[in-house]
């Protein structure tokens, strides 16, 4: 199924419902898994995904769970979502 015989939610909702699982990822991550249904959106890409998790963990939804380096020496942070985060998605985007 491509993106038109969906509605999608917008981009930025789909990366912090990425997180509502519990698990933890990074940009790399994100991207990856958004790529079949956003692969085609401008912003689906590892500097935009990175600014919607440093927007959401600002606002409160996500958090750090941790960093890494990367095979390449490419510093990694992990984010997951806050109860707080967790609570928003629940009420608003679900």
């Amino acid at each position: 199924m491509n993106r038109s015989d969906k509605k999608l939610p917008p981009l930025y909702y789909a990366i912090v419902l990425h997180f509502l699982d519990g698990r933890a990822d990074d940009a790399s991550g994100v991207v990856e898994a958004l790529r079949g249904d956003y692969g085609g959106y401008r912003l689906l890409n590892a500097g935009g995904v990175e600014e919607a998790l440093a927007t959401a963990k600002e606002n409160g939804l996500l958090e750090e769970a941790g960093y890494r380096l990367d095979e390449g020496g490419e510093l990694r942070i992990d984010y997951e979502m806050t109860e707080f985060g967790r609570d928003m998605v629940q009420r608003y985007l679900l």
